[in-house]
């Protein structure tokens, strides 16, 4: 690896040219070394650590921003992509973010990254006040020396690590950071940094010198606004879960159910419908609504974002979720929280089973009307139809009222997967007759938690 010290705009910019082809870059404000006296290039998760359930609720928002917005993209396993948004927009990965640009490089090796938290005073949408609390971010010019490492794309194909080019998830409109920033997922990096044989050359340079590298590179174009940027948008949109235990002086404090960083503020005094504002409840605990369909016998298991949101490949045999429909007729899964669709203030609150003539079962999902603070309605979105064989087995059947709306709904029924499992190993327990609660979930309500009234 070289080592290259450059003091003026010209030596950095014959500096970089000299490697030509065929190089990544990546800059950073402070330089650190590992026990073998090399550039430690970490990945965040090396750095900070993992929070599984965290990482799974944001996986799972991350798939379905690229499933939105990416044309023909396809849920293929691959963890590069998978991982960009939690890389790029204030999650952790497996993975170094890397720049084809060496300008974007050297704007990241001059300027560093600040945070705080923020506690904004807002109204919903029924003029309700609230706090809602913001992790504002922003960057500020560095002084003194920066860091830019030129990573040889040869050797990690070498070492078997991957660098791949975000250009392949761009979205179809818009431009999102990583492809403003000519963004590059090195790896992934489980149990170390990258090795410094990857490194071509470490180039040392004041810190202004790098801003005129940079040259029209800045916060604003590398950070674009959620109308510039959709998967940012999106991420923005998801629901507000609320703060439990903090003293709040009778006002209630919410955050965002994906905390991330706001480069600049995307509040309104008076916060639309669509914002939801989720006080934490179970439907069991609520009032039956007149419209809402309730089954004769119903068993209700109540888990987490982990379980929930999980991945995992289908199974045609439910040996668990069988024995219970043989003593009830409808099996509700429900999540503490809201899952988000992009469908303004209709939510998704937990998957259902339903037994029907002819030895048929339909697995469907719960919606939730739940403009600002309050819940207006529930119901059932269509679902799909499965028969249940002699041997447990179940098996797709076309059905008059199947969805139409051309998924197959396949997420659904890896959930029956992971819950089956959970309940054979006892993750989901047995509480008291027709209710099982995962391990470590919260089985009481908010108690302002309640139907609101019509608007």
């Amino acid at each position: 690896m070289d080592e290259l010290q450059c003091e003026t705009l010209e030596e950095l910019s014959v500096a970089i040219d000299r490697y030509g082809p065929g190089v990544l870059y990546r800059g950073q404000a402070q330089h650190y070394l590992g026990s073998d006296g090399l550039p430690s290039l970490s990945t965040s998760f090396q750095r900070q650590g993992c929070v599984p359930d965290l990482m799974i609720k944001w996986t799972y928002y991350a798939k379905r921003a690229l499933q939105h917005l990416v044309h023909g993209w396809k849920d293929t396993g691959d963890t590069a992509t998978d991982q960009a948004i939690l890389q790029h927009y204030g999650f952790r990965s497996f993975f170094l973010d890397a720049s084809g640009d060496p300008r974007v490089a050297a704007w990241f090796a001059s300027n560093k990254f600040k945070s705080k938290i923020g506690v904004n005073l807002v109204e919903d949408c029924f003029e309700d006040p609230v706090w809602l609390r913001t992790l504002n971010a922003w960057f500020v010019p560095t002084e003194g020396i920066g860091h830019l490492y030129l990573i040889s794309q040869k050797s990690l194909r070498r070492y078997g690590i991957q660098a791949v080019h975000l250009s392949e998830i761009a979205t179809n409109e818009g431009a999102p950071r990583y492809v403003r920033q000519d963004a590059y997922m090195v790896g992934p990096l489980v149990k170390s940094s990258l090795s410094g044989e990857c490194i071509l050359c470490h180039i040392t340079a004041p810190a202004e010198v790098l801003r005129k590298f940079a040259e029209e590179n800045s916060a604003d174009r590398l950070f674009p606004e959620p109308s510039e940027d959709p998967v940012y948008r999106e991420l923005l949109a998801m629901p507000w879960e609320k703060m439990r235990n903090v003293p709040n002086n009778g006002l209630e404090a919410f955050r965002r159910s994906l905390e991330l960083p706001e480069y600049s503020s995307h509040l309104q005094k008076h916060m639309p419908s669509r914002s939801a504002m989720y006080r934490p409840f179970w439907t069991r605990d609520l009032p039956p609504p007149p419209e809402c369909q309730v089954a004769t016998k119903m068993v209700q298991l109540l888990c987490g974002s982990a379980l929930y949101h999980g991945a995992s490949s289908p199974r045609f045999v439910l040996q668990e979720i069988n024995k219970l429909l043989q003593e009830y007729d409808e099996i509700s899964i429900e999540l503490d929280g809201l899952v988000y669709h992009g469908m303004g203030t209709q939510y998704g609150k937990g998957v259902g089973v339903v037994k029907m003539p002819e030895d048929i079962v339909c697995v469907f999902e719960y919606g939730i009307d739940h403009p600002g603070l309050r819940i207006m309605s529930i119901g059932r979105f269509y679902g799909m139809h499965y028969r249940i064989d002699s041997n447990g087995g179940w098996e797709r059947v076309r059905h008059e009222d199947d969805c139409t709306c051309g998924s197959d709904h396949t997420e659904n029924f890896s959930l029956l997967g992971r819950v089956d499992r959970s309940l054979k190993d006892r993750w989901l327990e047995c509480v008291k007759p027709g209710l099982y609660v995962q391990s470590g979930v919260e089985p009481t309500s908010d108690p302002r938690a309640t139907w609101g009234e019509p608007y």
